[in-house]
């Protein structure tokens, strides 16, 4: 019979603990989390289709979250999501540069939302519009996640995240391939106000799991529940706010550091 994996918890307790167990967990299940991400897109970009992708993402990112949740409850669980998310951007970024046709057929809304970015890069106006236009458009993605977060324990708000990292990650390669100043496009290729965001969605989408872990019988304190909460919340308000107040700003040099119509086509500069 195989031997039990068993994760790092603090002595005498169900949960991890403080102290240089709580690091050791720490470590543990971001670690963890970023090997899930990492064989969630390797073998999910080898299924045929576009949907296969991103739900195998999700499966093997809800492995991570829900070890981790089980191991050290709700914080635990957001720590080995976001390592999940970096998991996947930091395998995907490459394979979409290597392999441009099949990522603008793989990858769910990668043609149009590059032209719609790259028509931000050109104006510097944001795809959706005036602040009241983007604060509801943010607004309606956002209820979205958090309603398949509550009603699947974090498992389908995963498969939102997944397609949402790997349209963005798909975008920021083709910017890479026509990039006259490489180091600009990697520097903000990833705006500032989305990186707000994927750690507002993850912090949220681990809270509103709680119900479900619950019922599973693993239920996380009402402080770190409404802990991770307002920290999700409050990335939610910086994302919209760094987003309206930097959006101009930051389109004017990442378009300079790129030829915007070899982009547009997927195609090298060189």
């Amino acid at each position: 019979m195989p031997p039990a994996l068993v994760y790092p918890r603090a002595a005498g307790s169900g949960r991890a603990g403080n102290g240089k167990s709580g690091l050791s967990s720490a470590i543990y299940f971001a670690l963890l989390g970023f090997a899930c991400g990492i064989a969630g897109f390797r073998i999910g970009w080898r299924l045929p289709g576009r949907l296969g992708l991103p739900f195998l993402q999700a499966a093997f990112g809800f492995i991570g979250f829900a070890a981790a949740w089980r191991a050290g409850g709700a914080p635990l669980g957001a720590l080995a999501v976001g390592a999940w998310a970096a998991g996947a951007s930091v395998v995907s970024i490459p394979t979409f540069h290597l392999a441009p046709e099949e990522a603008d057929r793989r990858v769910l809304r990668a043609v149009p939302y590059r032209e719609s970015m790259l028509g931000w890069l050109r104006t510097g106006r944001v795809p959706e519009g005036g602040p009241a236009a983007t604060a509801l458009a943010h607004g309606r993605r956002l209820a979205v996640y958090l309603a398949a977060a509550l009603l699947t324990g974090n498992l389908l708000s995963l498969a939102l995240g997944a397609d949402l990292l790997n349209t963005m990650n798909a975008y920021v390669a083709s910017l890479l391939r026509a990039a006259r100043r490489p180091w600009v496009v990697a520097l903000l290729g990833w705006n500032v106000w989305s990186l707000a965001r994927v750690a507002a969605y993850v912090l949220l989408g681990s809270a509103c799991a709680a119900p479900a872990f619950s019922w599973m019988g693993s239920p996380a304190p009402r402080g770190e529940v409404l802990a991770l909460l307002a920290a999700g919340t409050a990335g939610v308000v910086l994302d919209l706010a760094l987003k309206l107040g930097l959006s101009a700003r930051c389109a004017a040099w990442l378009g300079s550091a790129v030829d915007l119509d070899a982009a547009s086509g997927n195609r090298a500069l060189h």
